[in-house]
């Protein structure tokens, strides 16, 4: 039987999991001592970017994967029922505990990490990365399912850039999805509890100012006629990854609710295994999410994210490409996103 404390520890880890902009977007219900309820919060879901859950799917896949590793620490066992009740699509798992002898050492060992577990913005990041550690990235992944498409040298990094600023690009040039980013971004607020203040995003200060003015759609527009998009896709996408020593990607075998879920837990050891060999990291969610096909946004960007979709395939022959991260070495982040008070996921 799991104490009060352990519980806590436990909902505490899945609190700290990603997701996208920093919106937390789950809610926790105890059924016993025993059994955790884990659904996504209708407040915080659904947006343009979250048709049919995809991005909250994602971030309940890291929440379960977080859980199940602190109860691995805590020498529990976890076992998940996925999407327990048809009647209800908001109702993502339930999770029986159980006390446990044998209990895997590399489980234990991702857990110490759930904290300090973040993105990197900044760049350049330096390498190489050893071939051991991306061994034991590779490894992270397969209890999934999941693959791992590795892009290490500078020719094959150039070849995939398109598609990733490509993708990042639409977000500025659609009106809907210009405006579901910068409803998370905070100018003013460096302590903000959700969502993402303006220091995590690594913009420097000179072009800050500029920045916050793109929040209103009628300057990021009028922009656009001259190429913003474009030169922010740059800025956000080519640069940073041109000075990184490597990309991967996470890859899922079908596109439907269970393998993204199980996608989310697989990108979340794949992360915490890299802040284990001490790597910084930098996810790219846009292209394996306009990829898989559930975004709404203007009809007018249908070809924009067709186009995107095609060389998402031409990269994944069986299956779908979910998440690009930018990988290698920098110094230790010191600003960070930060998460609401336990009691506000309480369902």
């Amino acid at each position: 039987m799991l104490t009060q404390q352990q519980q806590a520890e436990i909902v505490q880890a899945a609190i700290f999991a990603p997701s996208a902009d920093n919106s937390q977007p789950f809610k926790f219900n105890w059924q016993s001592d025993n059994e955790l309820s884990l659904y996504i919060d209708k407040t915080r879901s659904g947006k343009a970017s979250d048709n049919r859950f995809v991005l909250s799917d994602i971030a309940l896949g890291a929440i379960i994967e977080n859980t199940c590793l602190k109860a691995a620490a805590l020498n529990f066992s976890a076992e998940v029922d996925y999407l327990p009740n048809t009647s209800n699509e908001y109702h993502v798992a339930d999770i029986s505990f159980s006390p446990a002898d044998n209990i895997d050492s590399t489980d234990k060992s991702l857990a110490t990490v759930i904290e300090s577990r973040c993105t990197d913005r900044r760049f350049p990041f330096k390498g190489p990365i050893a071939p051991e550690a991306i061994d034991k990235l590779n490894q992270s992944t397969q209890a999934y399912s999941a693959g791992i498409k590795w892009f290490t040298d500078k020719n094959s990094i150039k070849q995939v850039l398109p598609v990733i600023q490509k993708a990042e690009s639409v977000r500025f040039k659609s009106e809907t999805l210009h405006q579901e980013l910068f409803s998370t971004v905070h100018f003013d607020n460096p302590s903000v509890e959700e969502g993402m203040p303006i220091e995590v995003l690594a913009i420097e200060k000179p072009a800050q100012p500029m920045f916050k003015l793109m929040k209103k759609w009628s300057v990021m527009n009028f922009f656009n006629k001259i190429g913003a998009y474009a030169m922010l896709g740059i800025r956000s996408v080519r640069i940073p990854i041109l000075f990184s020593p490597a990309l991967a990607l996470i890859t899922i075998k079908d596109n439907d609710r269970i393998s993204v879920i199980e996608g989310g837990r697989a990108l979340q050891r794949f992360w915490l295994q890299a802040t284990l060999e001490n790597l910084s990291i930098q996810p790219y969610a846009a292209p394996g999410i306009f990829s898989l096909g559930f975004i709404n946004c203007e009809s007018q960007f249908k070809k924009n994210l067709q186009h995107v979709s095609s060389l998402m395939k031409e990269q994944v022959e069986n299956g779908y490409g979910l998440m690009f991260f930018r990988i290698g070495k920098h110094s230790k982040v010191h600003n960070r996103t930060h998460r609401r008070p336990m009691e506000s996921f309480k369902l």
